[in-house]
């Protein structure tokens, strides 16, 4: 089976593990399951991970980059389009700074770029061990009326195989919000979608609905989304959805 899970930023609060418990946490799965990219073959009986992190921020490339590399292990890296400056000579200590809930705000992503670059996605593209999805362009809630669904969802993609240069397979819905409608025109342009749901995945077939993801910030402990409890009830709401 397929656990995905979904993550966002290094640091103390809501949506954040700490850097040490990413690091412990890195190592648990490292020494016990596999890391799969979207549509790599599924190991037979035996768990496998995918493990996703939402909107690009810088601290992924500055903190977690290296720790993959240390324990070898793949992740899926959500990128809303819009956010992405070119490249930056900012300190890291002054792009680290910018809160979640700042950095999309108009003047502060392009003054303190707290978003990976497109000169850092390129890097984290080339080492075969991220890889990049479409997070939307403006990270908007796609479910809201009026919403440009042809730039959220096909010019990301547009713009991110243009500038790196590789298709882009995935698509991660911003707040995991989506409709039957609105997946049935994702499915159009990526032959996989993630969404939040708590419960594990048979196989990497999204054509239905979106894979569902186990939400992986503020862990109570490195191994708590593979203790038997968590198992238990992602696979049970597996069965029922």
């Amino acid at each position: 089976m397929l656990m995905a899970l979904m993550y966002h930023r290094v640091g103390k609060g809501k949506h954040t593990n700490s850097l040490e418990t990413f690091r412990t946490h890195f190592a648990a799965i490292a020494s016990r399951y596999p890391t799969l990219f979207p549509g790599d073959p599924l190991p037979k009986k035996k768990l496998s991970l995918c493990l996703t992190f939402d909107d690009a921020s810088f601290d992924f490339y500055h903190y977690l980059f290296p720790l993959l590399k240390e324990f070898h292990i793949k992740a899926v890296l959500g990128v809303p389009t819009l956010y992405i400056l070119e490249k930056t000579t900012l300190p890291p200590e002054e792009r680290l700074s910018v809160s979640h809930t700042l950095a999309m705000q108009e003047g502060v992503y392009e003054t303190k770029a707290p978003f990976c670059t497109w000169e850092e996605l390129e890097e984290l593209r080339n080492s075969g061990l991220v890889e990049i999805a479409s997070h939307s362009h403006k990270h908007a809630n796609l479910t809201f009326p009026f919403i440009n669904l042809e730039e959220e969802v096909v010019h990301s993609k547009e713009l991110l195989e243009n500038r790196l240069g590789k298709p882009i397979s995935t698509f991660i819905y911003p707040f995991g919000k989506v409709t039957p409608p609105l997946h049935k025109f994702v499915t159009t342009h990526y032959p996989y979608s993630f969404r939040i749901g708590s419960a594990l995945n048979w196989n990497w077939k999204a054509k239905k609905c979106p894979l569902t993801r186990l939400i992986g910030d503020q862990l109570t402990s490195p191994t708590a989304p593979f203790s038997l409890p968590s198992l238990t009830g992602a696979f049970l709401k597996n069965l029922l959805t």
